[in-house]
């Protein structure tokens, strides 16, 4: 993958999938920034990424984070990170570089040819190479400049690549890294996600994997495993490789087009019927016996070798592609009452598109070639007979001499003298060696009882058990007239023509099998969201182009697998009309209202922990499911036409980064800001809460104005938040498309226990709530009770609007108190010390006690002036005494 970020924001990406010989240019994406990099990197998974060395520092430091390095820390990277040449990435260079691709629809003949000078650009009108160029854009967009400079890179890249290849020893004559096609991946009719949205709204969550062996292995596989996500709770339902493949897509790539939605909905609906339930247990016990046939084909398409002189080839691929060919047959059977009752669509497509003439021929000839049984047995790839006519001569040649060594043996044995005749055992033959005379071992010479007489020359060939076999020259004459049939058998280029035979005509059904097998992968990964909906109780949502969100008893399809019970709750939202003022065309009528009437932005208030975060998720979640076409999880939902879900949820901070919290939120803020449309979905939770009290409310309020202020232009908004002082002070009023709401909760603040005081009932309901409740939420989770009672104190002060440092300085009468009678100890021990004391000859005790009797009275004095309130003579005298 070749990526390049400008200092605009502008993103250009292509990425060449070796599996599919296929090169992806993306459209260049304008203001995209990092954010829209994470994504690709999401979706893509590439393991190689180059960029250009003026690539800007934010870009570097985001591949860096999980790119391969040197040092065993980073040896486990996902990819291995390269800095080429700005002058990789030229736009004018990767335009000539693309019209050199050799691809069908650039090699069409001319049908007139002008001439160019040597050397001219592409770009000379009337020259072969302009008319490519003209067919080129056809198929992408030439306007990308970004992304076309990054196919450039890619395509030098590959020519690197095959260059190595070719000089390297053992160099197979199928060339690798061609390309066979070119694709454009636009982000028309596809919903936008940002990397922060996927990971907040966990569509896909990845973990460590839970063994440590397995995360400290050295294999370059990524050691993590799927978590609780809806990628993993759709992934376990799919069968095949290419249907997971294939959800992948559909999480990454929401489709905003209703046409294609309505199409999937359509294809699930009968899924589910009731009567077609039989031939679902069909299909998914057919879909489980499909392997990922990508791979099988391409051990195929790199043919075959000799390896220690047996073939190479492993029987496994054409046994795979067997099954594949026959499953294929009885799917498109099994699916053709679905096919009748569905109309247009995945079953339609199968039933028109899926060539079993192909598929069947594939199969009748690897059945015709190969012994799989007897290929299991001797643990190499066994031939049929009737595959080739050479073959099965060669064969009958070797049984031929395998029932003729007795006689050869007999032979020998009669022209030996009759002592040693008996210990003339065996005749074989060995590949490699021909012919050999088998004679029983001398243990005690470690030599043949018998080896020859007469200048007859026996050259022992090795020792077998008890038995020690000779080269004899009746053995040479064998050799010289029969050859080596054994070695002839397992060398026989033959054996290699044909399954390069079989080779070619595999290969030359490909596309057929790959198309199958994308067909099946679509099928499994609709099955796959038949099947969550039937789990997890999930309905149809109506898709609408009105701008409007309205969910009846909606659910978070993860967190209620957690709970015991999950409360549902509704949201009806609508966004701006446009600046026209009009609803689209093809709006449906009967939901025209809710964009009247309905709030475009609310505001979620009320304690920690009530359930606020989990409702603006499952808000997310229910859109985002309804736009891969699948069911949601509610009672009744009207979906309209989302064109980005943008989230300022979850603060993704690492070691790594050198920015604040605050700063990281505000730049998922900003990007919101650039990116949303009156199409586009919002959630903001607790926005602003990584500054000041002040400056966060005030930069949230001006946040949200500014949404509001858009009027028909105003996208559905979310919030999360706990500044109260949106509404105490009245910054943002209700009404005028804002509304604020609450999740309800029953308060008893006289119960003993702080657990009973309060009790969360997860409901929404309209209004703002009755705070954030912070220190009884404290006191639930165990925070100590001089520790909230301080709190609270506080709290109560601020409340009066006394500033929270003049609050730190105010003392309690408890604190005043002690405080006192600090003072007055200060105060004796400093007139204790101005004191001057005789020495013991130059007064008594008496004059000792009187003394410090007015030093006490002195001091107590000295604070308040009041003498009487320390003349108890008895404590002072004790106090003396003690001294």
């Amino acid at each position: 993958m070749a990526l390049d970020l400008d200092r605009e924001g502008r993103v250009g990406c292509a990425y060449y999938v070796v599996m599919d010989e296929a090169l992806f240019i993306e459209e260049d994406m304008v203001m995209g920034g990092v954010e829209v990099v994470s994504t690709i990197l999401l979706r893509v998974q590439p393991t190689t990424i180059i960029i250009p060395n003026r690539a800007p520092q934010d870009l570097v430091e985001l591949l860096e984070k999980d790119a391969q390095g040197l040092d065993d820390t980073q040896a486990q990277g996902s990819y291995i990170l390269r800095h080429l040449s700005a002058a990789e990435f030229d736009y004018d260079a990767a335009k000539e570089a693309l019209v050199g691709v050799d691809l069908e629809p650039l090699n069409k003949p001319e049908a007139v040819e002008i001439y160019c000078p040597e050397g001219e650009s592409v770009g000379c009108i009337g020259s072969s190479s302009h008319g490519k160029l003209i067919r080129l854009a056809e198929t992408i967009n030439i306007n990308s400049h970004a992304s076309v400079g990054c196919a450039g890179a890619v395509l030098n890249d590959l020519d690197r690549r095959r260059a190595v290849k070719d000089f390297a020893p053992g160099a197979e004559e199928n060339p690798l890294f061609q390309i066979k096609s070119l694709k454009m991946n636009t982000p028309m009719d596809v919903m936008l996600v940002s990397a922060d949205s996927l990971v907040s709204l966990q569509i896909l969550r990845s973990e460590l994997h839970p063994s440590h062996q397995v995360q400290s292995s050295k294999l370059s596989e990524p050691r993590v495993k799927q978590g609780l996500s809806i990628f993993g709770l759709l992934q376990g339902l799919a069968c095949t490789a290419e249907g997971k493949l294939k959800l992948r897509q559909m999480l990454f790539l929401p489709s905003t087009n209703i046409s294609i939605l309505m199409e999937r909905q359509r294809a699930l609906a009968a899924l589910l019927c009731p009567e077609n339930r039989e031939a679902v247990r069909e299909i998914q016990k057919l879909l489980k016996k499909i392997k990922n046939i990508r791979p099988q084909l391409s051990h195929v398409r790199k043919g075959v070798d000799r390896i220690r002189g047996q073939l190479s080839i492993r029987i496994g691929v054409y046994k795979t592609l067997l099954r594949f060919s026959m499953v294929s047959v009885q799917l498109k059977e099994v699916m053709l009452p679905l096919s009748r009752d569905s109309g247009p669509g995945i079953f339609s497509r199968i039933h028109d598109e899926l060539n079993s003439e192909s598929l069947l021929a594939v199969g009748e000839i690897i059945l015709r070639t190969f012994d799989f049984k007897l290929s299991e047995e001797n643990s190499r790839t066994e031939i049929l007979g009737g595959a080739s006519a050479k073959l099965d001569m060669l064969k009958e040649n070797h049984t031929d001499i395998l029932e003729m060594l007795p006689n050869v043996k007999m032979s020998v044995a009669s022209r030996v003298p009759k002592w040693a005749a008996q210990h003339i055992q065996d005749c074989i033959m060995f590949p490699g060696q021909g012919f050999l005379l088998g004679v029983t071992l001398n243990p005690d010479t470690g030599e043949g009882v018998y080896d020859g007489e007469n200048n007859d020359d026996w050259e022992m060939a090795f020792i077998n058990e008890d038995l020690i076999y000779y080269k004899t020259n009746a053995m040479r004459e064998l050799d010289e007239q029969l050859g080596d049939p054994a070695s002839d058998v397992a060398r026989a280029d033959e054996e290699l023509e044909v399954i390069l035979r079989l080779s070619a005509v595999v290969l030359e059904h490909e596309s057929a099998i790959i198309h199958a097998s994308k067909l099946f992968g679509e099928l499994d990964s609709l099955v796959a969201l038949a099947l969550a909906a039937e789990k997890y109780s999930w309905v149809r949502p109506q898709m609408t182009t009105s701008n409007v969100i309205d969910i009846k008893d909606g659910r978070h399809p993860l967190q209620e697998m957690l709970v015991e019970s999950f409360i549902p709750n509704d949201c009806i939202v609508a966004g701006g009309r446009g600046s026209s003022g009009n609803l689209d065309q093809n709006c449906i009528p009967t939901k025209s209202k809710y964009e009247a009437t309905e709030p475009s932005m609310v505001i979620l208030t009320g304690p920690n922990n009530s359930g606020k975060s989990i409702y603006m998720r499952q808000v997310a979640i229910i859109v985002y499911l309804a736009h891969i076409g699948s069911y949601v999880p509610a009672v009744r939902a009207t979906i309209g036409v989302t064109d980005r879900i943008l989230t300022r949820i979850a603060t993704q901070e690492t070691a790594l980064d050198d920015e604040s919290a605050f700063l990281i939120d505000v730049k998922q803020a900003a990007f919101t800001l650039n990116f949303a449309t009156r199409r586009s979905l919002i959630l903001a939770d607790e926005f602003g809460k990584g500054t000041t009290m002040e400056a966060g409310a005030g930069i949230l309020a001006a946040y949200l104005a500014h949404f509001l202020n858009l009027d028909e232009e105003r996208p559905k908004v979310l919030v999360g938040t706990h500044f109260h002082e949106l509404l105490e002070h009245v910054i943002l009023k209700p009404g005028n498309g804002l509304a604020y709401a609450h999740m309800e909760v029953r308060l008893n603040l006289d119960a003993d226990d702080a657990e009973d005081q309060i009790t969360y009932l997860y409901k929404l309901r309209p209004g703002p709530g009755q705070g954030s409740l912070g220190i009884l939420c404290a006191e639930l989770n165990g925070v100590e009770k001089e520790v909230l009672d301080r709190a609270d104190y506080f709290v109560q002060l601020m409340e009066t609007g006394i500033h929270f440092e003049e609050a730190l300085k105010r003392r309690t009468a408890e604190e005043e108190e002690e405080d006192g009678r600090l003072r007055e100890a200060e105060a004796v021990a400093r007139q204790f010390l101005a004191t001057d004391i005789p020495e013991s000859g130059d007064a008594n005790l008496c004059d000792i006690r009187s003394m410090l009797d007015d030093i006490l009275r002195t001091g107590y004095a000295d604070r308040d002036g009041d003498t009487e309130a320390y003349t108890d003579m008895d404590m002072n005298m004790d106090v003396v005494s003690d001294i």
